[in-house]
């Protein structure tokens, strides 16, 4: 089987080239960088390097294989851009996902501190009226204590009055009745002083008519 002479170049370009490649794309295939940067940088250079050979040994079937080989690598390029983006995309939305949840856990921790607020305000504000009635109840009780006890000391005086006019009309109407028994006894000494002396003018006229 005949091998035409521009064939000979290209086996050897290509042979060597692989042979180049082949530690790199090993130590690539290794460490998980089999569409990493560094491996779309080692096909840019298999591309350059088809086509400066097409080029040097005016061989149009290596141009074509490197202008192949650069779309290729542009086209994984692009993919890995493409999934690299999707992939921030993705992390993006993740840690939007996570801090709208921490948001929404401050505000359910936000909201419970202010309805929590809200009891102890609403608390504190009833144990102020609690107290308030209490001292209202309290002011209302010696109120009605000190009114009771002033009625009462104005009953008392009452009374007091009442009794002093009473023993004043009684010690009155004691005086009135001795004054009556006096001018009643004043009366009867009068009147037995008169009949006595009415006696003795009787007994001195009848001593009279005897000496005659």
């Amino acid at each position: 089987m005949s091998v035409s002479v521009s064939r000979v170049p290209r086996t050897i370009v290509d042979r060597s080239l692989k042979l180049a490649r082949a530690p790199i794309d090993a130590a690539l295939s290794v460490t998980g960088a089999s569409e990493s940067p560094a491996k779309h940088l080692v096909d840019r250079l298999e591309a350059g390097a088809r086509s400066a050979s097409g080029v040097l040994l005016a061989d149009q079937e290596l141009k074509e294989q490197g202008r192949a080989v650069l779309l290729a690598t542009r086209q994984r390029e692009r993919a890995a851009s493409l999934q690299g983006e999707a992939e921030l995309r993705r992390e993006e939305a993740d840690r939007n996902l996570e801090q709208a949840a921490e948001e929404s856990a401050e505000e359910r921790a936000e909201a419970r501190r202010k309805a929590e607020a809200k009891r102890r305000e609403a608390e504190k504000r009833r144990r102020e009226r609690e107290e308030r009635a209490k001292k209202a109840a309290v002011a209302k009780k010696e109120k009605v204590a000190k009114a009771a006890k002033k009625a009462e000391r104005s009953n008392t005086k009452r009374d007091q009055a009442a009794k002093l006019r009473k023993l004043d009309a009684q010690e009155e109407s004691i005086e009135r009745r001795e004054q009556a028994a006096a001018a009643e006894r004043e009366a009867e000494r009068i009147g037995e002083a008169a009949a006595a002396a009415k006696r003795d003018r009787k007994d001195d006229s009848g001593t009279g008519e005897d000496g005659r």
